[in-house]
């Protein structure tokens, strides 16, 4: 959905951009249900009626947000399904010129009506898909550093860490402190999964030691970290091997 209000945005007047905000889902701040014009439609040009329509969609998303998968499910169909409705009325009825930005708005739109709305057939789906291209965006940064992969192996390697670190940021852990934890905690589970779920980022194990700040230049390499397995087989590891394995993976 994201992209379809894009295009309506970038169909605007410049004077008219600087006026329209665009909403976000997960944004802290508390916004103001945004209207969309009913009356006296000559005084809007089509494009801002665009933008209203969608910023409404994510408005009513943001107030779902915290429901639970079932009840935003049935919040969707009862209040979204009718701003969806009068939306391809709407663009039913516009006369575009065609090439123009308007009109590749408009056609964007219905050429994707059937995707558009797919997120109504399921609570657990979001309207917009911008976080998991916020996500994509660390890995398509750090692939200018390394244009290719040498092998499949490798490309698995970084798919792997990458979604470890992307997971720890939404569960708003200290990544580096994540990692380093699982690295330290996963030996002892080489030879079963019991237990595992206690390294999970949301579990109260994980959130209760991988949370906040920490400060590496305080550990030495005359510093060891004892740690208990799941057969209770003490380890000594040196944090300096973890911090130099992990440390260039957020330089």
């Amino acid at each position: 959905m994201a992209h379809c209000r894009r295009k309506f945005y970038e169909a605007l007047p410049a004077e008219k951009k600087k006026t329209m905000k665009l909403l976000d889902i997960h944004s802290p701040i508390a916004i103001k249900e945004p209207a969309i014009p009913q009356d006296d439609l000559e005084k809007y040009i089509p494009a801002e009626i665009g933008v209203a329509y969608c910023n409404k969609l994510f408005y009513l998303e943001r107030e779902f947000k915290d429901l639970s998968p079932e009840e935003r499910k049935a919040k969707r169909f009862e209040q979204e399904v009718p701003v969806w409705d009068n939306f391809w009325k709407w663009l039913d009825s516009l006369n575009t010129t065609k090439s123009s930005k308007l009109s590749k708005a408009v056609n964007y739109a219905q050429n994707h009506r059937d995707s558009l709305c797919t997120y109504l057939q399921d609570g657990r789906c979001e309207l917009s898909n911008n976080a998991a291209e916020r996500m994509a965006k660390s890995y398509a940064i750090g692939r200018k550093a390394s244009l290719f992969h040498a092998s499949v192996a490798g490309a698995n390697a970084s798919a792997i860490i990458y979604s470890l670190v992307e997971t720890a940021k939404v569960n708003n852990l200290n990544v580096f402190q994540y990692i380093y934890t699982l690295l330290l905690y996963m030996p002892g589970h080489k030879n079963g999964s019991d237990g595992m779920e206690q390294l999970l980022p949301w579990s109260d194990f994980i959130k209760e030691h991988c949370s906040g700040l920490i400060d590496v230049e305080t550990v030495t390499e005359t510093v060891y970290i004892t740690v208990y397995c799941r057969k209770l087989v003490c380890t000594r590891f040196p944090f300096s091997a973890l911090r130099d394995l992990v440390l260039p993976m957020f330089a």
